[in-house]
């Protein structure tokens, strides 16, 4: 068991009037506080319950005290097994859930979470994997994520089996090249209500995502998700067919997991990059799924889970090595550098970051006839970004400010950032600010990055917004 891997990391190491606790944000940072808040208990009254059940099933008393719940919804404490048993009673989870499942993954079966983990791994289950996840976004946010630790692993191993079997089983034509990813045709030639409309217009979407906000892209790109998954469930001949459409909804999904991902929507982020995972995987193409997993590392790293990030990428490294000849789009080769770096940089390791992204930019460097679709993003100033991340988790804002220093022009050539992709950069770039005193310069990377998600809510934004109130407020 592992009793920190809910821990909530300090936004902001140092700066004053910040104090980084779970509930700072006001959301919930732990299953547990999620089954509580949707319970409608008060830690007290949550405390008290336990207590009760606790003695009701025969094991005995034990004090009803809300410290001991607001420990273990921080993540600094484990329940005894016992007590563990009394939530799942509460919670209508089986106790033999308990006993097969460490602490906290079997407190999801009480959330009704793990539908997008409990699907098999084939094609039949693709559009109720689309389903489950566009739906989960009308439920409540949750920053904390549904595979960590064993569950991690056995989602990685699944993954692998299914990948290599979908690629073992696939004709030998290319997805790429010749071929192409979606066949030819634009919104005119496809009739009303047709799968070839919905590939249409979803496409359009990627390809004009530069110019959209957040809050328009997900719901439009949602909607186009639905119409697939509802064309796979009435021609289910199109999930073993229509590659190239399975790869678009890859694509579609790794959108609208980002921007959840931005939201700090953890939960629902995650249901869109399993069940893209799972498109990518139907469609036999090992690249296109080693890329969502690469991409879904990053919110591993948001939250600081370093580990189970190395192991998603060791996953990653392995699947290509045995599917893809040495073919790689560069771009996924730096971005799992990037990947990599962040990871040392969480460990501490600086001098295995800079060798990490000093790869990833020779990588980028190098030229490929076909790039992958799903990322779009490859510039030097890109890199730049994501290594002046990798020195936020070192807790070097001021070095990491100079590598954010694109940001703060109009749009320099290269960078052609998507709104949401510049608005988390801006957010990053902000908690540098405010970790060195520059409230003024912190609220206007704030106001900025939330201009471009053009009404979405942006965890780290409110994060940022009560410390510059609170810095504000002291200085009073």
């Amino acid at each position: 068991m592992r009793s920190d891997t809910w821990n909530s990391p300090s936004p902001f190491p140092g700066f004053p009037g910040s104090t980084g606790s779970p509930g700072s944000t006001g959301r919930n940072r732990h299953p547990l506080a999620a089954l509580r808040t949707k319970a409608g208990y008060t830690h007290g009254e949550y405390a008290q319950l336990i207590a009760t059940t606790h003695a009701e099933l025969g094991f005995g008393q034990m004090a009803a005290r809300r410290e001991k719940v607001s420990r273990w919804e921080a993540g600094r404490a484990v329940p005894e097994r016992t007590a563990q048993l009394a939530i799942a009673h509460i919670h209508a989870v089986p106790q033999e859930e308990v006993l097969r499942l460490d602490w906290p993954d079997w407190l999801h079966l009480a959330n009704g979470d793990t539908r997008q983990l409990e699907l098999p791994w084939t094609r039949a289950a693709v559009p109720e994997a689309i389903l489950d996840a566009v739906a989960g976004r009308k439920q409540l946010q949750q920053e904390y994520l549904l595979a960590t630790g064993w569950a991690a692993r056995s989602l990685v191993k699944n993954w692998l089996d299914a990948v290599s079997e979908e690629v073992s089983l696939a004709p030998t034509v290319p997805l790429r090249g010749v071929v192409g990813r979606v066949p030819p045709a634009d919104a005119e030639s496809a009739e009303p209500g047709s799968l070839l409309e919905a590939c249409t217009r979803l496409r359009t979407l990627h390809q004009f995502a530069a110019r959209f906000s957040a809050s328009w892209l997900a719901p439009a790109t949602e909607l186009e998700l639905r119409h697939l998954a509802d064309h796979f469930l009435a021609s289910p001949e199109a999930l073993h067919t229509g590659r190239e459409v399975l790869v678009l909804a890859a694509e579609g999904l790794s959108v609208c997991g980002f921007i959840a991902r931005v939201q700090g929507e953890h939960v629902n982020a995650q249901r869109y990059y399993v069940a893209a995972l799972r498109c990518a995987t139907a469609a036999a193409d090992p690249e296109v799924a080693a890329a969502v997993l690469t991409m879904h590392v990053g919110q591993y790293l948001d939250l600081e889970m370093h580990e189970e990030a190395a192991e998603l990428l060791a996953a990653v490294r392995e699947l290509l090595g045995r599917h893809t000849n040495g073919t790689t789009d560069p771009a996924l080769q730096a971005l799992l550098y990037a990947q990599t770096a962040r990871i040392h940089a969480q460990r501490g390791d600086d001098m295995g970051r800079v060798r990490a992204m000093a790869a990833g930019r020779r990588a980028l460097s190098t030229t490929s006839a076909a790039g992958l679709p799903i990322l779009p993003l490859r510039s030097e100033t890109w890199l730049s970004c994501i290594d002046a991340v990798s020195l936020l988790d070192m807790d070097q804002p001021e070095r990491a400010l100079r590598h954010f220093d694109p940001l703060f022009t109009r749009q320099p050539p290269g960078l052609n950032l998507p709104p949401v992709v510049r608005a988390m950069y801006l957010l990053r770039a902000a908690e540098a600010q405010l970790t060195l005193g520059d409230i003024a310069g912190g609220a206007e990377s704030e106001a900025k990055a939330s201009a471009l998600l053009g009404g979405v809510q942006a965890a780290a934004a409110e994060r940022i917004r009560g410390a510059v109130r609170a810095a504000r407020n002291e200085r009073r």
